[in-house]
Parts: structure tokens; sequence; C-alpha cells
């Protein structure tokens, strides 16, 4: 599948953004074909650069850390990467010039962020009065706590999510770690960016839309829940004899011979048993059992055999890599990974040169005042 071929082929996005929502929101649209260009400097970079690789600082040249993180990889595969110091009126002229050559603009900033270095919403209008901005702050502007500094677990306590977590006994537990807010806040402000689009090419006129994390996770507490009939006789995911982990249901009419139904004698019967035979006997009682897998089971369980959906990437720095592509298929085709996550900047004379139109002579001239490279 080529990258013309792709439905947003020909739309471009300049992504102020880091960490794991706004990135998310980057990757979908490249994902299905948009030129995402991804805006850092050298002192002030996405911090899932590091993710994963932080007990290595001072072990590796920084220059390689910054570039090895799985989680920064796939993120942020099939983007763009531009440097330029916004501190400096040369480098916030830039990329000026890169938000009049844009369609959507992405920034998940703390509020106030992107208009503290030269770039609100008036400014934006009058660079390009077309472009869609989408804000996907921590809490939204105009909320109480509107300067808030934070990360997904305490955005998921903030809208009512944590407080879901807890064990059958109703003890709460809370999420050990990778949380919901921030997939689905990506995904919000997905459907915005796609549907202000929609909407400046039939009017002319863009707009800014701005979502809060936090009333992204209240908005889903605030489903309605489905009637699911009577409580199952047993549910949860308990650790078998062999070091694995099995997801068990039993309906509410359930009954066994085998194993005890109350969850925590069933627990140290479990333990007992090794996982296979656990499995066979929920199954063999109509009951439902799965395997815990991880990311890396995948590569080898029947649940993706056949399919495409890991896909081999050559990074320049950490060299051949699977990542787990889109799960979108179309007319039966999964879009490719097109390119790497970006360099630091790796991509920058590209953008200049390319997009921007600018000749050799004024790239020589940017290089030569240090707007774009990495400083001594």
């Amino acid at each position: 599948m080529s990258t013309e071929s792709l439905p947003l082929s020909g739309l471009r996005v300049i992504e102020f953004c880091w960490v794991w929502s706004g990135p998310m929101m980057g990757q979908h649209l490249a994902d299905l074909g948009a030129e995402v260009i991804k805006v850092e400097w050298f002192k002030r970079y996405d911090l899932y650069r590091t993710r994963g690789v932080e007990r290595l600082r001072g072990k590796i040249p920084e220059d390689v850390r910054r570039e090895s993180s799985y989680s920064f990889q796939s993120l942020n595969r099939n983007k763009l990467g531009f440097a330029a110091d916004m501190k400096r009126d040369e480098g916030l002229d830039l990329v000026k010039d890169i938000v009049r050559h844009s369609d959507i603009l992405l920034e998940n900033f703390t509020v106030g962020t992107l208009d503290r270095l030269g770039l609100d919403s008036a400014e934006l209008e009058r660079l390009n009065e077309k472009l869609v901005v989408i804000s996907l702050s921590a809490t939204g502007r105009g909320s109480s706590i509107e300067s808030l500094r934070s990360y997904g677990l305490m955005l998921s306590a903030l809208g009512g999510y944590e407080d879901q977590i807890r064990d059958t006994k109703g003890k709460f537990l809370g999420s050990p770690t990778f949380v919901m807010s921030d997939p689905n806040a990506a995904l919000f402000g997905v459907f915005a960016a796609l549907a202000g689009t929609l909407h400046a090419r039939e009017t002319g006129r863009g707009a800014t839309y701005e979502c809060s994390q936090v009333e992204g996770v209240a908005s889903l507490m605030n489903t309605p829940p489905r009637d699911q009939g009577p409580a199952p006789a047993l549910q949860g995911i308990f650790a078998t004899s062999d070091g694995d982990f099995a997801a068990v249901t039993q309906p509410a009419n359930a009954t066994s011979l085998a194993y005890p139904l109350e969850p925590d004698a069933f627990a140290a019967w479990a333990a007992d048993h090794p996982l296979e035979n656990v499995l066979n006997l929920v199954r063999a009682d109509g009951g439902i059992a799965t395997k815990v897998t991880s990311l890396a089971d995948t590569e080898t369980s029947e649940e993706f055999a056949g399919t495409d959906v890991r896909q081999p990437i050559d990074h320049p720095i950490s060299g051949p890599r699977d990542l787990v592509a889109t799960p979108w298929l179309i007319d039966g085709q999964r879009p490719p990974l097109r390119s790497p996550a970006p360099l630091l900047g790796g991509d920058t004379d590209d953008v200049m040169q390319r997009v921007l139109g600018y000749d050799d002579a004024r790239i020589s001239a940017i290089h030569e005042a240090g707007i774009v490279d990495e400083p001594a």
C-alpha cells in the first residue's frame, strides 16, 4: 500500500506533543497517511525518548539513549523530526512558517504553554485561518485547576476511573501502571482533528478544539452500565504453578467438582496447578479461561497467527525492531510502517527545503546561526 493511497495522504500536521496522549494522536494520523512534523528542541524534547532506558543514563552516549526507547519509537513512527530553538525569534519564525503550511496543529501541554511561546490562538489564526488546532491539556482551559501539571494516573483518578478498579470484595486497587486516560484522550483528539479538518475544508475556516483529558475520562465513567445479568460465580486473574496467569470467568450457575468457586480458594487451587490444566478444567465446566499474555507473547500466540500486526522497522540507532502496527485494515491491507521514529531534528533540512521552500543559502545561514543545531 503506497503512501498516496492512504486516506489522509496530503494532510500536513505540526505536532507539539510529548509523552503518550499527544504523540498517540499524531501516530494515528501518521499511520493513516498524514505528514506529521514533530517539533522538539535539544534542551526540551519529548520525555518518552528516554522511556524505558532511564537507567542507561551515563552508561551510553546521550545522543544514543534518547533514540533508543521502544515506547517512543512506537508512538512516533511514520513522523518527521524538526528541531528549532523557539525561545529565539528566528527559531519561532521557522516554526510559524511550518504553521502556515499545515492543516492541523496538535499540542498536549499545560494550558498557556503555547501562549507563552508566542503561539496563542490569535497568532495562530493570523498565520493560518484554516488551521485546525487540537489542544489536549490535562483539565482544559477555564478549569479552576487549568495550570495543573500531571500524568495519566492522576487524570484517571480525577475522572473517576481509578475508583472502579477493585477486587471481587470491593477493596480498592487502582491501576498498577499504565492507565486509560492517555489513549482515551488521544482518540477524542483524533476525532476532533478529523471533524475539524472536514469543517475547515467546507468553510475555509479553522478552529481551536480544546479537550480536557479529565473530562474524557469522566465521559466514559458516565456511560450507563448494561444489564449483565447475575454476577459470575467466579471471575478474576489467578497465578498458576508454572509462573503464568489465567483470566477466568465462570457464569452464575456454574458448578464444579474439580476446583472450588470461592475466589480465595480458587486462587490457592490454581497456584498448585500449571496453566494448561487450569484452562482445560475451567473450559470443560463451561467457563471462559485464557492465558494472560505479554506483548512479547503475541509474536508466537495463536491469536495473532497469520496477521501482519507486528511489522519490522529498521531504526538508524537501535537497529531492527518489530512494532505493533495500526489495527485498521483498508480494503484488506494494513497501512505499512513507512519510516522509523525520527531522530531528534533528523528531518529539519528536508522540512525547510521541501515544505518551506528554502534554498541552500538560506538553510546554511540558519545552521550557522545555531537555530536548529544541537548546542555544543
